[in-house]
């Protein structure tokens, strides 16, 4: 198991997700299919070592599991009281439950025991283990909440966290035979693909062909322009191309 920094540099210094912005052109973290699919076996390892299949049906095994493993560990050792230890759980026990996490043996020779691990230990154990499932969980929340991430408005962005695809749209003004200055894409590139744009209606008075459009400059800006004479015009704009840390 690891953090989603083990696989993009595009995460908060703490190695959580973040969200993007477009004050400072701050890119979102995005969801790696590896860290996806690391995060997904984790949990199904962990539903297989206390139900029998996996069930695409139901969205609560982890929960059962869970249960499940709480009424097992519930289960004490008895049979060490005529020895004075009332706090251990048997090793076939540990080990059913630990599957074979032996190096957290705890040899109790002392006592004439030497298959069994104490309490503290195994406690110990499973408070990591509940705090792992815990994480998991939160991230794959998160992961699902921001699966596409967008910014719908009239100015815009959509990002195809699978691909790295980024589409980005929007509009704006631009002065008879003219051209703006450089304007922001909602969020940055990494690489742009393709960058057009057209007017909202056409003036068939103007005898110059009313060419009007869009472009990029860079990766983090773009230009209108205007070849009409005698209009200003409103361009609706599109642009295509890679987002970053794809």
């Amino acid at each position: 198991m690891d953090r989603i920094s083990a696989f993009t540099d595009l995460t908060t210094p703490g190695g959580a997700f973040r969200y993007g912005t477009n004050v400072g052109g701050v890119a979102p973290t995005p969801v790696k299919a590896e860290w996806l699919n690391l995060v997904q076996e984790e949990l199904c390892h962990f539903i297989l070592a206390y139900l029998p299949a996996l069930d695409a049906e139901d969205n609560t095994q982890v929960l059962k599991a869970i249960r499940a493993a709480v009424a097992s560990y519930a289960v004490k050792a008895t049979s060490l009281a005529g020895y004075g230890i009332i706090d251990a759980y048997t090793k076939n026990q540990t080990d059913f439950l630990l599957s074979g996490k032996a190096n957290n043996a705890i040899t109790l020779a002392g006592y004439g025991i030497g298959d069994a691990y104490t309490k503290t230990a195994t406690d110990s154990l499973l408070n990591s283990l509940h705090q792992t499932i815990q994480a998991a969980l939160y991230a794959l929340d998160s992961a699902k909440q921001n699966k596409n991430t967008a910014l719908l408005s009239t100015n815009g962005w959509k990002l195809d966290s699978a691909t790295g695809l980024l589409e980005q749209w929007g509009q704006g003004g631009v002065g008879a035979d003219g051209v703006s200055a450089p304007i922001d894409f909602p969020t940055p590139f990494a690489e742009v693909y393709n960058c057009f744009g057209n007017k909202i209606s056409p003036n068939a008075t103007d005898g110059d062909g009313n060419s009007a459009g869009a472009y990029a400059v860079s990766n983090t800006q773009y230009r209108l322009f205007n070849d009409t004479v005698n209009y200003g015009v409103t361009v609706h704009w599109r642009a295509i191309g890679k987002a970053p840390g794809y």
